[in-house]
């Protein structure tokens, strides 16, 4: 990091960076460490140029793409790819659940304040007014004037916690907690079966150093295209075709377009058929297949050089419940016939010249936003920050988000990623959360009359482009003349 700061950097600056982002950290994490001192001075330093040899002296774009003769690395560490069926019985919800509690328990035991936690258990056998930690998961919240009241059970015992409002930051991460939640709880025993709570965390990702690539690729992130959809804004999707094959812009922005080696669609590449009530009133394109079709047209011009991953969402041809296999051929076959394509289930794990990427279409951003104080459809970076500190993709069951009960939970988040990709409330934001770098990228599509009910206001036809060698996103507005 030393050589960063060597005349690169402004020592007053940087030093007002750490002040500023230790006073956003919560108390009991208020510690400043190397990689939170290497994330600012990476946020601070200038950007170095991609590259000038993709660049004539004439000044004029070069013939050969930067991209084109760049080998491709791109390995798929693990994805939804089987579909479990719609049916299941109590028990199979059952050995669900308890595959997320002892998941979440294991990464609550790597953290150095939360290991050696106990059980409700132990902490019922402690005597009153005795100090308590231990590991459970909210079942029930129940507000009252000055106090949260929250159910809460492990394998074997349950149990009330009790946060009083004049505990502040205890009582505002009960207020965000979602249900089926696993958190840490420090309290005092009480009477019966009540602890009075001194500290409640969720299981949070650390901070971290993410990895670079040796290179200076790019990856396009996409979502909610809505092939089909009246509000499709096709003249949008055609710039950003002609833009990676360097047909439009100035020299720097077609020398951008060549170092695009990747181009993420995370969902919704079509706008389906009878996803929402009166959908029809909005279809341009009422057939599925037809959609797929008309959606296959824009695939097949993107660069041949160029890797593309696509996962589904909510509107695609495949069923709602998370998590999702690949679109099925049957549906999408003109898609797939386009040409190559990495067709994956929703979520997905892949790394691209050895960055990690969770790429998730977004459903349950919806549950979010409308359980998580301070969190809106606008503000769609906090909301996936919420899923990376819940250590969980879709951490309520029983609101919008449908879940298969599968074997074991695997929208667990196990392994913390370098980018996190969503989409779904169609609002493009991007932020740094201790390391990952958080992305939703927006929309094709103009608001719908749902949206405007619901105060929504997209942010369409604007394309975040992430540079794996520095992580760093650039955002390309297409909706200019």
């Amino acid at each position: 990091m030393l050589h960063l700061l060597d005349g690169e950097l402004d020592p007053e600056s940087f030093t007002k960076a750490i002040v500023d982002e230790a006073s956003r950290a919560s108390l009991s994490t208020r510690i400043i460490t190397r990689p939170l001192l290497e994330k600012i001075a990476l946020q601070l330093a200038p950007e170095k140029p991609l590259s000038a040899t993709s660049v004539t002296p004439g000044g004029t774009a070069a013939s050969v793409p930067y991209a084109k003769d760049v080998k491709a690395q791109i390995q798929i560490l693990d994805e939804s790819d089987k579909d479990a069926g719609s049916k299941a019985s109590v028990d199979d919800f059952c050995r669900y659940f308890r595959t997320r509690f002892r998941k979440l328990r294991d990464i609550f035991n790597e953290r150095m304040d939360a290991r050696g936690a106990g059980t409700i258990g132990q902490a019922l056998r402690s005597e009153v007014n005795e100090k308590v930690r231990f590991i459970a998961m909210v079942m029930d919240k129940r507000y009252r004037t000055s106090q949260i009241l929250i159910n809460m059970d492990d394998d074997e015992n349950s149990a009330v916690v009790v946060v009083q409002k004049s505990n502040v930051e205890a009582f505002a991460a009960a207020q965000s907690v979602p249900l089926d939640q696993v958190v840490y709880v420090e309290a005092i025993r009480g009477k019966g079966e009540v602890f009075l709570c001194e500290r409640l965390c969720l299981p949070d990702i650390p901070e971290h150093r993410p990895k670079r690539s040796s290179e200076p690729v790019l990856a396009a992130l996409l979502s909610d295209i809505h092939v089909g959809s009246k509000m499709f804004l096709r003249e949008h999707l055609e710039k950003l075709i002609l833009w990676l094959n360097g047909k439009i812009g100035a020299v720097a922005q077609r020398e951008l377009a060549g170092h695009v080696k990747y181009v993420i669609i995370a969902g919704d590449l079509v706008d389906g058929v009878g996803i929402y009530p009166e959908q029809d009133r909005e279809l341009a394109v009422p057939d599925v297949y037809s959609q797929y079709k008309i959606a296959a047209q824009f695939i097949e011009q993107i660069p041949d050089y160029v890797e593309v991953i696509f996962v589904p969402g909510n509107h695609d041809a495949v069923r709602q419940a998370l998590p999702q296999p690949a679109v099925p051929k049957e549906f999408a076959e003109p898609v797939y016939e386009a040409r190559h394509i990495h067709a994956l289930g929703n979520p997905a794990r892949v790394a691209l010249h050895e960055v990690s990427f969770l790429v998730y279409h977004g459903r349950s951003l919806d549950d979010v936003v409308a359980s998580v104080p301070g969190i809106t459809f606008q503000s769609s970076d906090r909301a996936m920050e919420h899923l990376l500190r819940c250590r969980h993709l879709a951490p309520e069951y029983g609101k919008r988000t449908s879940i298969v009960p599968e074997r074991e939970d695997r929208l667990v988040i196990r392994e913390i990623p370098d980018v996190f990709h969503s989409g779904h409330l169609h609002v493009l934001r991007t932020k740094e959360y201790r390391g990952t770098v958080i992305v939703n990228s927006g929309a094709w599509q103009g608001q719908t009359e749902y949206q405007r009910k619901m105060g929504l206001v997209p942010t369409p036809g604007i394309l975040p482009v992430i540079n794996l060698q520095t992580l760093r996103v650039n955002e390309i507005d297409f909706t200019r003349p």
